[in-house]
């Protein structure tokens, strides 16, 4: 769903003979030789003004940006990568942008003319469709008072990405729904400025020059800090988690080891060590991580769900479906799980994180079976709470429900069928918003993280004014100096809940991947569209 700004252009004057008409007089001055002696002068010196032009400015951007970095095949594992230094974030224009390749591989922040406000757009409630009749969002009803494109108060939409038609409900049709990712310029109408883009391209900077030679991320990252002064490693020793963590801010980019990209070798070697270290059995987990294997596991699968269902490689696509088998086998009596494959009590964190991996298998064509999704569903209603029960607790145990898993709960009740107008949802929602994003009160970015995925499945001016505030308070913490710059510290400038658990590394792609929420997934109720699903299964078939 690009929404692109068409460039403003020169006046031009209309066909024809009329629009070239000199006065009479000039008329007389130019006629036989002399109007040829005229026209060839003219010719030749504007062809060697454009000349001098082109050479001049050749040598002038080949000055600014120096020799562009050449990116090897996928298949050439031990080719070189470009060596991408950080850059400086800093206090970057605030003008409407857009996400690419291109713009991932700048080292300094773009030079825009100064702006107002906090260059988001304005919203406008309307229905399905756009003004142009077209949509990446199958008739999502976008429109924005600028781009001409927002989020939609009424009107059903289509599904999936293809286009939608109208001014009503659009019509939208089957699509790949990851397909927003894929193209080479995010849309910038979900909520998106140039600001958070260039945090999340500082942030996918970091990430990159801090993974192992193996291809795998660490916690405690600070062994792979090449410039040292990076603090803040965390205490959860787990290498799954960890190169899931920092494989899934480069997918929600639109960046896939099949993909040219100045991360193409950085995605296929954490691709390819979560492959490697994956069991007969499906589990993905290695090292010490026996105890929180269900987390872990959970990371690790909806990293390889995305990579497969943005590229559909089916090697990538056959290490999916065992890691989706291996939560469906670990699935206990309750709907739900828990720390270990064998659990048999469950609670609703490490619930979340399974029913996203499914959904993510579900969405990239794998075969996730409706009982699953039917069992979690109940497990869910045993920790709901509250009158319209949009309140969840931990396990069915505690009695008390909190804003943390409320969000988790939420997001997994939007994923499991509750529609938009649910009193679930909309209760839920305002529940949400009586505890924004805050960081004198609690700095939790689990919190925002999942609650910020829920706000933007319901887009309205609830979603804007979550998203307004959440944004600023990401793009005004982040780093902006030495080897740190483009990370989140888990202890300035206040502790973050669960820091010093995951370190540097969790907050560095939970806060992009919140950054990422515009064009990572589409609103939630456009999707599940079945007719993708069985040629996608059988590409994984036919690898095994």
């Amino acid at each position: 769903m690009s929404a692109t700004t068409t460039p403003a252009t020169a006046s031009v004057p209309p066909a024809g003979d009329a629009a070239f008409d000199a006065p009479q007089s000039w008329r007389a001055v130019f006629t036989g030789i002399e109007m040829q002696s005229f026209l060839g002068s003219m010719a030749f010196h504007t062809a060697l003004m454009v000349t001098l032009a082109l050479v001049l400015g050749t040598i002038h951007i080949a000055n600014t940006l120096g020799n562009a970095p050449e990116f090897s095949a996928v298949n050439q594992d031990d080719s070189a990568q470009p060596e991408l230094t950080h850059f400086d974030v800093g206090m970057t224009p605030l003008a409407p942008s857009e996400l690419s390749t291109e713009t991932l591989m700048l080292t300094e922040p773009p030079k825009v003319d100064g702006q107002s406000d906090d260059g988001s757009l304005a919203f406008v409630p309307e229905g399905g469709g756009t003004p142009d009749g077209r949509s990446d969002l199958g008739g999502l009803g976008f429109k924005f008072s600028r781009e001409g494109f927002g989020p939609m108060l009424k009107g059903p939409g289509g599904l999936d990405s293809s286009p939608g038609s109208g001014r009503g409900p659009g019509s939208g049709g089957p699509g790949n729904q990851f397909s927003d990712r894929l193209s080479n310029q995010r849309s910038m109408a979900g909520g998106a400025t140039k600001q958070s883009e260039r945090a999340v391209a500082a942030a996918l900077a970091w990430i990159s020059r801090h993974q192992s030679k193996d291809g795998s991320w660490n916690i405690m990252h600070t062994a792979n800090c090449k410039e040292g002064g990076c603090s803040g490693p965390g205490r959860y020793d787990s290498p799954t988690a960890a190169t899931a963590l920092g494989l899934l801010p480069f997918l929600a980019a639109g960046q896939t080891h099949d993909s040219k990209g100045p991360y193409q070798q950085h995605i296929k070697k954490g691709v390819d060590w979560l492959i490697k270290n994956q069991k007969k059995n499906g589990d993905t987990c290695v090292g010490n991580d026996t105890h929180n294997t269900m987390y872990s596991h959970g990371l690790a699968t909806i990293a390889l769900c995305e990579a497969y269902g943005m590229t559909q490689d089916p090697r990538v696509g056959y290490a999916a479906q065992m890691a989706i088998d291996f939560i469906v086998s670990g699935q206990n009596a309750q709907g739900g799980w828990r720390y270990s494959h064998s659990s048999q009590d469950s609670d609703t964190s490490i619930f979340g994180w399974q029913v996203m991996a499914l959904k993510s298998g579900q969405m990239g064509g794998l075969k996730v079976p409706q009982k699953a999704f039917d069992e979690a569903r109940k497990f869910l209603q045993t920790v709901a709470r509250g009158t319209y029960k949009c309140e969840f607790a931990y396990t069915p145990y505690h009695a008390n429900p909190g804003y943390c898993m409320t969000s988790v709960g939420l997001l997994t009740s939007q994923y499991l069928g509750s529609k938009r107008d649910d009193s679930v949802i909309t209760n839920g929602i305002e529940y949400l918003l009586t505890r924004k994003p805050d960081l004198v009160r609690e700095r939790n970015i689990y919190y925002w993280y999942y609650a910020t995925q829920v706000m933007h499945n319901c887009p309205g001016p609830q979603w804007d004014e979550w998203n307004r505030h959440t944004r600023q308070i990401l793009i005004d913490t982040q780093d902006t100096a030495g080897c740190a710059t483009g990370s989140w510290d888990p202890d300035r400038p206040e502790s973050d809940m669960w820091g010093n658990q995951g370190g540097r590394l969790m907050m560095t792609s939970l806060s992009a991947l919140t950054l990422e929420v515009y064009y990572r997934y589409l609103p939630l109720y456009k999707l599940d569209d079945p007719s993708k699903k069985d040629d996608a299964a059988k590409k994984v078939e036919n690898a095994q």
